[in-house]
C-alpha cells in the first residue's frame, strides 16, 4: 500500500485511517512536534484570524501548571441562540430558525458527528467549544421577569472546531490535530490528503518568525494600583442596598444563593490579547 504520510509521520497512519474512516463521520489526524521554543500565547497570535477562537491554559493547586493547553481558531460551524431563535453559520451560509429549546438543537448537532477514537491523542481532539449563559435556564424552567438585555449577546454560543493545537507541558510537545471528513470527499484517500495538507498549513503558520509580540515590563510592586478610569454600573450605596435585600430574601426562605456582581468598564487602546497577557 502506498504511504501518504508526510515526513515525521501522523497518527493514525493511512492504513489505520482506512480501517475507521467508513465507520465514523470524522477521524482525528495528528502530528506531534517539538515545541520547547513556542508558547501557547505566541501560537494563538499566529493562528488568530479575528474570528471566534479559544485559548485554554490551566493552573492546578495554585502554583502548578496544568498539563495541557488547548487553542483553536477558524471554526467550521457556529451555533448561537437568543431566546428561541437559533442561528447556524457554516462558511458563508447562515440559517436562522425558531425552536422551543435551542439546547435540543445543540444536542442534535453534537450527535450528528461520530468521531473515531484514536489511541494516544490528547483528551480533546476537536469539537464544540462555547458557553451557555445563565438565562439558558429559561429553556427548561418558566421564570418570569427576565432582566433587560443591555449587552446583545447570545444566550448560548458554540463554535465547532475541526483543527486544534494542543500543548503538552510535560513532554514539551505540541500536537496539531485536524478532523478528516471522509463523507465530504470522493474517497478516503482524498480525505486523508486534505487533513495532511491542513496540518502542513498550520505548521507553516506556527513557524512564522515575526508575530509582533513585544517583551514588556512587569511592575515589580504587586500591590500597585492600575491607572484605569473604571466606571461601575452601581455605586457603593446601591450595592449595599442590594446586599441587604438579598439577606432578607434568604431569611424569608425565598432564595438560598445569590450572586451580586458589578460591571466595570474602561476604555483601552491596546490589542485585547495584551490584556490576557
Amino acid at each position: 500500500m502506498k504511504d501518504y504520510s508526510l515526513p515525521g509521520g501522523s497518527v493514525p497512519d493511512f492504513e489505520n485511517f482506512l480501517k475507521v474512516a467508513s465507520q465514523h463521520t470524522a477521524v482525528p489526524v495528528c502530528r506531534r512536534l517539538l515545541a520547547d521554543g513556542l508558547t501557547p500565547v505566541a501560537a494563538f497570535r499566529r493562528l488568530d484570524d479575528g474570528e471566534t477562537g479559544c485559548l485554554f491554559e490551566s493552573v492546578t493547586g495554585g502554583e502548578k501548571i496544568g498539563r495541557y493547553s488547548f487553542l483553536a481558531t477558524s471554526p467550521h460551524k457556529t451555533l448561537s441562540a437568543t431566546g428561541d431563535r437559533v442561528t447556524i453559520r457554516e462558511g458563508h451560509k447562515s440559517t436562522e430558525f425558531v425552536v422551543g429549546n435551542p439546547l435540543h438543537r445543540l444536542r442534535e448537532e453534537l450527535r450528528a458527528v461520530r468521531v473515531a477514537p484514536i489511541p494516544g491523542l490528547p483528551p480533546f481532539a476537536g469539537g464544540a467549544i462555547g458557553y451557555a449563559g445563565y438565562d439558558t435556564v429559561r429553556y427548561v424552567e418558566n421564570l418570569p421577569n427576565a432582566p433587560a438585555d443591555d449587552r446583545n449577546l447570545p444566550d448560548l454560543s458554540f463554535s465547532f472546531f475541526d483543527r486544534i493545537v494542543v500543548f503538552d507541558n510535560v513532554t514539551r510537545t505540541v500536537s496539531v490535530i485536524v478532523l478528516a471528513w471522509p463523507g465530504e470527499h470522493d474517497t478516503a484517500e482524498l480525505a486523508w490528503r486534505n487533513a495532511q495538507q491542513r496540518i502542513e498549513q498550520t505548521i507553516r503558520i506556527l513557524e512564522q518568525p515575526d508575530i509582533g509580540m513585544r517583551i514588556v515590563d512587569v511592575d515589580p510592586n504587586p500591590d500597585c494600583e492600575l491607572e484605569l478610569d473604571l466606571q461601575a454600573n452601581m455605586d457603593q450605596p446601591e450595592f449595599e442596598s442590594a446586599v441587604r435585600s438579598a439577606v432578607e430574601y434568604i431569611r424569608a426562605g425565598d432564595i438560598f444563593q445569590v450572586v451580586l456582581s458589578q460591571r466595570m468598564e474602561t476604555d483601552l487602546n491596546c490589542d485585547p490579547l495584551e490584556v490576557y497577557r
